[in-house]
């Protein structure tokens, strides 16, 4: 036993130490570890396959059908890898350039001329160069808060408001903090997930539900219901969007204002369309937010206070206290989304249409959500009614 030890022993150290990485990988994967420490875990991870991957070769060292297995990883795993790199190159170029802005409310606001289209809820993954080599190799998901330009011959930007945290997003924050509007390079990966043009032009009735830096996530889906609700059926739409209904849940009262003011400013944009009877906005103060607005509670019956925002409430500008162009309320305290979902699956039954939920929030947020959205699925299956609720949700941590 001993003489098979030490004439073998290249190949048991080799596997001690595969194994001891190979565990490390697994284990420090957990969502807690990343969350905590995501550039550590990155640096970590990527060294840690390196070690992984020589000690594992060096250990297998041919033996029976092994390479086998690494020529089928490679074989599923470079593709993946490459294809990115290679859409960006060739479709995206390497020139591309990105402006960096700090808004009021404190988000990273991303800049980017486009030269292709995209649809709510998609994302990119972006690589900036001008923070060393790490970062350039390094993909960043972040969601797409702007529609593609409705002219032709206009100039589309992708624009991303993020709020950030730590490791690179504080740094890409302190950057333009430090260098309002300055230009970086970008290498731009996508886009990809959303929602499908078909599923949006099918829906007659949206409810819209997010929380947080959700905010900005909101833009596009509020910015194509203008668009569509304004768009004649001559001009390629089979039928126009019935209702929107936004669902905002914030205890940060600089994102309240922002919020506002941007959405203000959408429906200012397009004045020419009368939309206030299809557009309702509903502002959940809390925390912060709830302490500093004098605001009704929700123990209003939230189809109570839908029904009331029908006589044309405006949201008042919370600056200067007039009212905005922003058909809703402002309420204190969490909203009942159970409820709001129940109710917009009645009004979307009642008049024969299809319902849509979009949701970007907290872990929370999003089961209560789905949680809601199974149930009234259950409740059509159960009545052998038609139709179905469409949910879409997206990665809070991406917004």
């Amino acid at each position: 036993m001993q003489s098979h030890f030490s004439e073998s022993l290249l190949f048991y150290w080799t596997g001690i130490v595969a194994i001891t990485f190979q565990a490390w990988l697994t284990f420090m994967s957990h969502a807690t570890i990343r969350t905590l420490g995501y550039e550590f875990f990155k640096v970590t991870h990527f060294a840690s396959v390196i070690v992984f991957m020589i000690t594992f070769f060096w250990h297998c060292d041919y033996t029976l059908t092994s390479w086998h297995y690494f020529v089928a990883t490679a074989a599923v795993y470079v593709p993946c890898f490459v294809y990115p790199w290679l859409r960006t190159i060739f479709e995206y170029r390497w020139t591309q350039k990105a402006h960096i802005y700090v808004e009021d409310n404190g988000f990273t606001r991303i800049t980017i001329p486009a030269k292709f289209d995209w649809t709510p809820g998609q994302h990119c993954f972006l690589r900036f160069t001008s923070f060393g080599i790490l970062h350039a190799v390094s993909s960043h998901p972040f969601t797409i808060c702007s529609s593609p330009s409705g002219n032709k011959n206009g100039q589309s930007e992708l624009v991303f408001y993020i709020r950030h945290q730590g490791g690179f997003t504080r740094k890409l924050y302190q950057h333009a903090l430090n260098h309002p509007g300055v230009s970086l390079s970008v290498l731009v990966d996508g886009p990809y997930g959303g929602v499908t043009p078909a599923r949006l032009e099918s829906t007659d009735h949206h409810l819209l539900i997010a929380g947080g830096s959700g905010a900005g996530w909101c833009l596009p889906f509020i910015e194509h219901f203008i668009y569509s609700a304004g768009t004649s059926s001559d001009e390629g739409r089979t039928s126009n969007p019935v209702s929107l209904r936004v669902i905002l849940a914030t205890r940060d009262t600089s994102s309240r204002i922002w919020f506002e003011r941007t959405v203000d400013q959408l429906l200012t944009r397009c004045s020419t369309k009368n939309l206030s009877s299809h557009i309702q906005v509903q502002v959940y103060l809390t925390g912060e937010a709830a302490e500093k607005a004098e605001l009704p509670t929700t123990t209003v019956d939230p189809i109570d206070a839908l029904e009331s925002e029908t006589t044309q409430h405006k949201i008042m500008h919370p600056e200067i206290g007039v009212a905005t162009s922003v058909p809703g309320s402002e309420f204190e305290g969490r909203p009942q989304l159970s409820l709001m979902v129940r109710e917009e699956v009645a009004r979307a039954a009642e008049a024969r249409g299809s319902l849509g939920v979009y949701v970007c929030g907290p872990v929370t947020m999003q089961n209560d959500v789905r949680n809601a959205v199974a149930e009234e699925n259950l409740n059509i299956i159960r009545s052998a009614r038609s139709g179905g609720v469409y949910l879409h949700s997206e990665y809070f941590s991406w917004a």
